[in-house]
């Protein structure tokens, strides 16, 4: 394992022990032109030579202990893990020195959650001999979705009464990115699907709907000639024995479709803390019903709105590769002000595909949002409903 040495060394000045040093020599200094020596004047004499005498001393001793080649051993930490869950963090530090223990050690490790500064608990330790290390370890524990960011770790080293304190700083930089809450629904999930199978359901408008293009790949046996790029088959290496072909998909080929509203408005009287909470649970749940309707052999596709128009669009067919990658990019989706954008994204759906459309809402049926007959709408309580496990 790569040792860190030290990017920053500092020495912070303990105020309250740099002005008692002066006061005790002050002290001293007036006592020293008194002519009477009296009892009195022993015993302010004894106290302040005695915390003269101290102070200085532990300012040299950890001027002197200080002054080693401490390092750090760079910490393996995964990059990936759910909301409400922890992982360990275990640093260890090594004294390099030949000569000097390194007395009164605590560490910190400084964590930066989406810019905002999470400082852990201090750990301590009495002493660092030489040639020997020491292992600190800490847990994160992740409350929400989003980013988080191991920065570094700051060592400090102190001999109590020492007039100052030196603070060495190393950097990490180690990106964890939490994902959505992990949650297992009932097999009443399955219901959701009943009498809206393809046969009973609405019929696309547009019968004739366009393929996408999703990639390029190399000619295999079989393949519609007039798939072949033409322009890009000439930059393989073995033109013209080695082909491309442009790959497409058919949207109307989906059985289910997974709406999820990220609608959150918020105004100067409403925060919106009950849209972004309802938020979080539609997204972890959306997840969890994506992965249960894969699993049970259904060809899933999950559309949501984003800011600036966007949207994202992905296939689920594959649940060990396909739901993974979903978590992802759930991991980081911002809500949106556009009430429209939902709507939008169903209607453009029901136009290219006779799938099942489930719209997992952010409204309660109180709301009195009104959806086409021929939508699935989940509530938020209906939701919860549907969770048998959190953190499977």
């Amino acid at each position: 394992m790569d040792l860190i040495s030290p990017n920053r060394t500092t020495s912070i000045l303990a105020r309250g022990n740099a002005l008692a040093f002066a006061l005790s020599f002050v002290v001293v200094l007036a006592g020293m032109t008194l002519a009477t020596r009296t009892t009195t004047w022993v015993i302010v004499m004894t106290m302040a030579c005695l915390i003269f005498g101290w102070l200085l001393t532990a300012t040299l001793v950890t001027h002197v202990t200080s002054d080693v080649n401490l390092a750090c051993e760079d910490p393996i930490v995964r990059s990936e893990l759910h909301a409400m869950t922890s992982i360990p963090v275990i640093v260890r530090l090594e004294n390099l020195s030949t000569r000097w223990t390194l007395p009164f050690l605590t560490a910190e490790l400084i964590v930066d959650q989406g810019g905002l500064l999470l400082n852990s608990p201090p750990k301590f330790v009495g002493q660092l001999p030489v040639r020997s290390s020491a292992e600190f370890e800490w847990r994160i524990s992740t409350t929400q979705r989003g980013s988080y960011t191991i920065r570094g770790l700051v060592t400090r080293t102190t001999f109590p009464g020492s007039m100052f304190t030196r603070e060495f700083s190393y950097a990490f930089d180690k990106e964890i990115s939490v994902l959505p809450v992990s949650y297992r629904l009932s097999p009443k999930v399955a219901q959701l699907l009943s009498g809206r199978r393809r046969a009973a359901g609405h019929r696309p408008l547009n019968s004739a709907a366009a393929e996408e293009f999703v990639g390029v790949r190399e000619y295999r046996a079989g393949d519609n000639p007039r798939n072949i790029s033409l322009s890009l088959s000439m930059r393989m290496p073995d033109y013209p024995w080695q082909l491309v072909v442009r790959e497409f998909e058919d949207p109307s080929d989906d059985e289910v479709c997974v709406v999820l509203d990220t609608t959150v408005i918020t105004s100067e009287s409403d925060t919106g803390a009950l849209g972004c909470y309802r938020l979080e649970k539609a997204i972890s749940f959306s997840i969890a019903l994506c992965r249960q309707l894969c699993e049970l052999k259904h060809r899933v596709r999950f559309v949501a709105a984003q800011d600036a128009g966007q949207s994202i669009d992905m296939r689920i067919n594959y649940s060990a590769r396909d739901i993974p990658a979903l978590e992802r990019k759930l991991a980081r989706l911002a809500p949106t002000s556009d009430r429209q954008a939902s709507r939008r994204l169903i209607e453009k759906q029901a136009q290219q595909s006779s799938s099942i459309l489930l719209y997992v809402s952010l409204e309660d049926a109180k709301s009195g949002l009104r959806v086409p007959d021929w939508v699935q709408w989940i509530t938020p309580e209906w939701q919860a409903s549907l969770v048998t496990e959190v953190g499977a």
